[in-house]
């Protein structure tokens, strides 16, 4: 008989609409997926399984004992591990004190530096890490921190490793590799639950998946040979659908002169970078390595010259941060202002390219008209808190519909999106496309964002390796269906 890692019946929190009858059962050695079709309640299913707070309904088995229910919770902490964006690990001590001396409930106060240099580098060499038991974590990349915190949480005997929106800081190479860790790890009886926003990523290494709709788990797939065919043909029909109605809407519209080019650059990681870009284009830069996205925004706003080569037109760093504007990743966190107003924080970039625009009220109330029926009401907030994530990706995306930069650069814009999402994302960039800007879209893995390129660029190691055309997608993902999926 299968041994029961977490079992969950029947959770209701009606707080925020957080969680609605949800049901799920893991079991010890299994990789579990819960694919995002809609993110709102994920975070509270992660915090009711790592803490044991009050519910209105339902009750959570941990290691088959019973330790949340209606009638009492204790507010204890169950023996999980959270492995996301926000690392657990110190940047200044080494791998070794990371995994074998700070950690809950160490409680030895001599430790001979020696034994856990020695115990280190046999865990480091059993799992193929070639890294010294010295190496400081800040000189890590994502790659190594991921590993190094699994590790972690197998060492301290966690029982559930919970892996939460990890998959897009890893590249197209670096993805598979783990995957075959955590999938070694599983054999050996650890166990996994695996939470991302798309099919692909879960599809490869989970025992289940689970569809995460609606505040609970509408459905858990296990035949692996349908799972694909399943989520775009039932569970995620409406954004698939959405994206082929934008792939169609993108083919018809003619391209036109050249805003960008970039001639033989070298900088950093980048080894003599050539490609340019039309007015009206969708060009995808996949940079399969994950090495050279940061560097390459650097240069493209002007902060960083060129060690070699050219890019044109030639421009001040001042005059190139009006025509090329950036889309960072997660944009609502880093580039909108939540107290000033949906209209304020609309109009900003239009305020640097025309003069005196907050002096004169005329120009914000022609924007107000303009876009009020576009936008909807919300574009009378007076602030930003309480706003969707759907309105506010709105907001990110018609402040340059508006302010018109010649290119847009869009640096992985489905990250931390559920599936429909990214759809709504998707028709954001293809408006762009329709008013003849340029977006130029800098990623580090290709699903769903074929739909929406007119040309691909393939960069491993700062080089280009390969250039396609829209119509020669479809061959490319049959020649390399591990990195084209979908």
């Amino acid at each position: 008989m299968r041994e029961e890692i977490l079992r969950m019946e029947h959770i209701l929190c009606t707080e925020g609409g957080a969680l609605n009858y949800l049901s799920l059962q893991i079991f010890r050695g299994e990789i579990y997926g819960i694919l995002c079709l809609e993110n709102q309640g994920i975070d509270k299913l992660v915090e009711l399984i790592c803490w044991n707070r009050p519910m209105e309904n339902g009750q959570v088995f941990f290691g088959e004992k019973l330790v949340n229910s209606v009638q009492e919770s204790s507010g204890t902490r169950n023996k999980v591990t959270v492995i996301g964006r926000q690392s657990r690990l110190i940047d200044g001590l080494t791998l070794a004190d990371n995994l074998f001396v700070i950690r809950e409930g160490f409680r030895r106060h001599v430790i001979p530096d020696r034994a856990v240099q020695t115990e280190t580098a046999s865990v480091l060499k059993q799992y193929g890490v070639e890294l010294s038991p010295k190496t400081r974590v800040k000189d890590l990349g994502n790659y190594h921190r991921l590993v190094l915190e699994v590790l972690k949480s197998v060492i301290v005997g966690d029982r559930l490793t919970i892996l939460w929106e990890i998959s897009d800081l890893l590249s197209a190479e670096e993805l598979p590799r783990f995957h075959s860790l955590i999938r070694r790890l599983a054999d050996q009886g650890s166990t996994f639950l695996y939470i991302y926003s798309h099919h692909e990523v879960l599809r490869p290494v989970c025992d289940r998946i689970a569809i995460f709709k609606g505040n609970t788990i509408e459905k858990v797939l296990t035949v692996q040979s349908t799972i694909r065919e399943q989520i775009q043909t039932v569970y995620a029909r409406y954004c698939y659908e959405k994206f082929i109605s934008i792939r169609k809407d993108m083919e018809e519209k003619p391209r036109g002169s050249e805003v960008l080019c970039l001639q033989k650059v070298s900088f950093g990681n980048i080894h003599e970078l050539s490609f340019s870009i039309t007015k009206g284009e969708n060009l995808l830069l996949f940079d399969q390595s994950n090495t050279i996205l940061d560097e390459l925004i650097e240069l493209l706003l002007g902060r960083e010259t060129p060690e070699s080569g050219n890019i044109y037109p030639v421009l001040s760093a001042k005059t190139r941060g009006k025509t090329i504007a950036v889309i960072q990743r997660n944009p609502v966190s880093s580039t909108l202002f939540p107290e000033l107003s949906y209209l304020e924080n609309l109009c900003f970039p239009l305020a640097e390219k025309v003069p005196y625009f907050w002096q004169k009220v005329k120009f914000r109330r022609s924007v107000l008209r303009e876009y009020r029926e576009e936008i909807g009401p919300v574009i009378n907030a007076g602030n930003l808190y309480g706003l969707s994530t759907k309105e506010l990706y709105t907001l990110v995306y018609y402040r340059y519909l508006i302010s018109k930069p010649d290119v847009v650069v869009c640096v992985q814009p489905f990250a931390e999106l559920d599936m429909y999402l990214r759809g709504y994302v998707g028709e954001l960039m293809s408006r762009l496309h329709r008013n003849g800007t340029a977006v130029l879209v800098l990623n580090t893995e290709l699903y769903d964002t074929l739909y929406i390129a007119d040309r691909l660029i393939q960069v491993e190691h700062g080089r280009i390796i390969g250039e396609y055309t829209r119509e020669c997608f479809d061959e490319v993902k049959l020649a390399q269906p591990v990195i084209f999926p979908d």
